[in-house]
């Protein structure tokens, strides 16, 4: 599954665009990997964690 194929599955299922937080990079497998994981469970990403300390 190439990224934007999963990007579509995501949206489709919840009816929300899959977000890209800042500051947190993800490589295209590491994506396709947390969608699928999402549709298998039912469940939207999760919120990232910020670190207080650092500059975004």
């Amino acid at each position: 599954m190439e990224v934007q194929q999963a990007l579509n599955e995501y949206e489709k299922y919840f009816g929300v665009n899959y977000f890209f937080y800042v500051g947190h990079e993800k490589t295209d497998q590491e994506i396709i990997q947390e969608i699928e994981n999402c549709i298998k469970t039912g469940k939207e990403q999760k919120e990232p964690e910020y670190d207080q300390d650092k500059l975004y």
